[in-house]
């Protein structure tokens, strides 16, 4: 299953692209991500892994694509395995942020998905309004 969503952020893209690679960021403003922890060292860069809790489930996160400031891709391990795509263009002072999630639910899992479908379709958009208010302040 396939979610896309965008959104405009009044600040630059380095400063929007930098707080979504850092996955330890989304505990703050993310409200279904309860912890986040980088599992790899310093400074965060292509390969950097992350563990995280999302609604529950634990999620292993790699950066597989970082082209600073303008693409970054999470590859994410867990209920269900999970791409992230993220574009960021610049507009005027600001960012326009596209994303693509990709969940690969697998099995049994692919029933109930099809089931939450509407909700995460409903959820993301909820949670980069979040994302924006956390860029700008």
């Amino acid at each position: 299953m396939r979610v896309t969503a965008s959104t405009q952020i009044d600040c630059p893209p380095e400063k929007v692209f930098d707080i979504l690679a850092d996955i330890r960021n989304d505990a703050r403003w993310n409200s279904r991500v309860s912890s986040a922890e980088l599992d790899s060292s310093e400074p965060i860069a292509l390969g950097s892994r992350f563990s995280m809790v999302n609604n529950g489930s634990r999620y292993d996160v790699t950066i597989t694509t970082y082209d600073r400031p303008s693409r970054l891709v999470l590859e994410a391990r867990g209920k269900p395995d999970l791409t992230i795509a993220y574009t960021l263009t610049p507009a005027g002072a600001g960012t326009d942020l596209d994303s693509d999630f990709d969940f690969h639910a697998k099995g049994s899992q692919k029933v109930v998905f099809a089931l939450v479908a509407p909700l995460v379709r409903r959820e993301v958009p909820k949670q980069f309004a979040s994302l924006k208010a956390f860029c700008e302040q």
